[in-house]
């Protein structure tokens, strides 16, 4: 969901940070939100220099929120962004799932189709309501009513990329959950964004509507699957592991937010 974004270069002694605004969220919380893609530290040299750096540049681009994710052992590298003010807020793993099994469970009732117009507000409804476990939620620095505003805009940003697709999952007349997921041209599938409605949730359906997408990529040549989900997120984590996804190490999530005004 990365539209129009520029990368800028911090290249120092013994440091590189290579660090954007990004559009969308900017949009969305109403003030400058930044990432930090990559960040390189060479062992010998003094983090020091590398924490003005990249306060610097935050305070030159006004910015009011960055993220960073981390693998969880670059220790070294979490501490100069503890440093630099940044707090920890989750863990995140990326499952996967190759080869694609014949699942034992049966998606029964659940339809699986590609969300049509008229739809569209209803899969941004769920998409608004149905997360409680996301960073900028857990973060309570942050305005947690953008956090929702973030994943009904990101319905709408999916439509718009050409390379993601939307399905929803139905009972009857009754749309139950969503997936956005993205078919690559080496065969994989990246799960972006999935969820159940929160009317639907606690019912014991989350394990037939995943295992009921994995059999639908199945049978389209599908050779994996790929995610990223909030190590918070329990529920699904226990439907990943049943379903025999494998996790690798996890990654760490940092956010710099500095007061702001309200």
């Amino acid at each position: 969901m990365d539209f129009c974004r520029s990368v800028d270069r911090i290249d120092g002694p013994g440091y590189l940070f290579e660090l954007s605004i990004i559009p969308w969220d900017t949009e969305i919380f109403g003030y400058r939100v930044a990432q930090i893609d990559r960040i390189e530290l060479v062992s010998n040299v003094s983090e020091i220099q590398g924490v003005d750096a990249l306060t610097r540049w935050l305070t030159e681009h006004e910015v009011k929120l960055a993220s960073c994710r981390l693998p969880s052992r670059s220790l070294r590298e979490s501490m100069l962004l503890e440093q630099a003010g940044f707090r920890f807020v989750e863990m995140v793993y990326s499952p996967s799932l190759s080869p694609l099994p014949e699942t034992e469970e049966q998606a029964g009732e659940i339809v699986f189709s590609p969300v049509v117009e008229d739809e569209v507000s209803e899969v941004e409804s769920i998409a608004g309501t149905a997360f409680m476990t996301g960073r900028f939620i857990l973060d309570h620095r942050l305005e947690a009513e953008a956090s929702h505003r973030r994943y009904r805009k990101w319905v709408r940003n999916a439509l718009l990329d050409s390379r993601q697709k939307i399905f929803t999952a139905k009972i009857g007349a009754s749309m139950i959950g969503f997936f956005i997921f993205e078919e690559k041209s080496d065969g994989s599938v990246y799960w972006h964004l999935t969820a159940m409605s929160p009317d639907w949730q606690g019912k014991g359906l989350g394990m037939k509507v995943w295992a009921g997408m994995v059999a639908l990529h199945r049978e389209n040549g599908a050779a994996k699957i790929e995610t990223t989900i909030s190590a918070h997120n329990t529920a699904v984590m226990n439907i990943y592991a049943g379903l025999g996804f494998r996790f690798s190490s996890p990654s760490m999530t940092f956010h710099w937010a500095p007061p702001i005004e309200r």
